[in-house]
């Protein structure tokens, strides 16, 4: 079952509302117009969205008060920022009339099924990311097309096999830092997937078949 209304009403924790808001600060930031899909089921509310590097991000958080029924709603990343109001310790997040979502968040990621976990420090991959980054940086200015090379740097195989579209994604987004803390790279038919404490970036290689659940990452 799926609600769709601006009366629907999250509860979450502040610290996890702050988070939440924090993120998606970040996600307007680098698309001002773009879109997430938020999903809560239970105890827990899921957040995706597209950033403009063929990936899908994922943050899940616990909610204060479980999910009366089952909820997926796509809407304009402002429009959910604005509906975060933190009172009293508490969070609510009033979601706002569904619009037309991104494409790339039709099909969302599996649950089950991955298999190879490659297992590593986020501080060890860091490096090499930041690395590309001034690579493009430096070499943008002197050729014809910035976009191909661009394609030419994201499309590099990288830690765990990921192309490295997913860990620039994840650095960006805050999910990839410089410390000890694990990260993972899993893969299964149709996609691949980076998991950190923070949050997720899954990239597919086929068209997926399988829905999600929300599997809160710590």
């Amino acid at each position: 079952m799926s609600t769709s209304s601006a009366l629907t009403v999250l509860a979450l924790p502040e610290h996890e509302g702050r988070l939440l808001a924090a993120h998606l600060d970040r996600l307007a930031a680098w698309d001002p117009a773009g879109h997430v899909r938020v999903v809560a089921r239970g105890g827990a509310v899921g957040v995706y969205a597209a950033p403009p590097m063929r990936v899908i991000s994922f943050v899940a958080l616990p909610l204060r008060v479980p999910a009366v029924d089952d909820i997926d709603v796509s809407a304009r990343i402002a429009d959910v920022r604005t509906g975060l109001r933190t009172e009293s310790g508490v969070t609510d997040l009033r979601l706002p009339e569904p619009a037309v979502g991104s494409p790339g968040l039709a099909m969302l990621p599996p649950s089950e099924g991955w298999q190879l976990p490659i297992h590593g420090v986020s501080g060890d991959v860091v490096p090499g990311v930041d690395a590309a980054v001034a690579e493009f940086r430096r070499r943008a200015s002197s050729v014809v097309d910035p976009q191909v090379l661009a394609e030419q740097i994201w499309e590099r195989p990288s830690f765990g096999g990921l192309p490295l579209r997913v860990l620039h994604a994840a650095r960006r987004l805050g999910f990839l830092t410089d410390d000890a803390s694990r990260v993972t790279a899993c893969t299964m038919t149709g996609w691949k997937r980076l998991t950190t404490v923070r949050g997720q970036v899954f990239v597919r290689t086929q068209t997926p078949t399988q829905r999600p659940d929300l599997s809160v990452v710590r």
